[in-house]
């Protein structure tokens, strides 16, 4: 019944993913004129790309929930905002379709590049660490 003491890395890749849907669904449009809020024949349309997200977004965020090392964490919060690239291209190809006169900075396909470009580095490090941790603790120790 005791309150259980969890790091604040554990809630990394869910604030991850809450950050991004924001810069996705609001700052990015906001920047480059598109209210699309205010159109509601497009929120169906718009709201088909973020489906695939939403599904990986929350299965990252409750597996990083449960993260236990940081290296774990920081890699289930980039996946998070890599796995952004689709819907966030998506996104931009509708929106500029709705309002043609628009120019978005495209900042949520570039958050999830870098991301992406950070997770290919990240991706053998966590590897690594793994085996050299299940070899060091394979390793017979010797008796005096």
């Amino acid at each position: 019944m005791g309150r259980e003491n969890r790091s604040p890395l554990t809630w990394l890749a869910a604030s991850s993913g809450l950050l991004f849907a924001a810069l996705m669904l609001i700052v990015d449009p906001l920047i480059a004129g598109t209210p699309w809020w205010a159109e509601p024949g497009l929120w169906v349309p718009l709201a088909f790309p973020l489906l695939p997200w939403l599904g990986v977004a929350g299965a990252m965020a409750w597996l990083g929930s449960a993260a236990t090392s940081w290296l774990h964490a920081l890699v289930f919060s980039f996946i998070v905002l890599a796995v952004g690239v689709i819907p966030g291209f998506f996104w931009t190809l509708l929106l500029f379709d709705a309002f043609p006169d628009s120019a978005s900075p495209q900042i949520p396909v570039a958050v999830s590049l870098c991301a992406g470009a950070a997770l290919m580095v990240l991706g053998p490090v966590a590897g690594g660490r793994a085996i050299f941790r299940h070899l060091a603790k394979s390793r017979p120790t010797a008796a005096n």
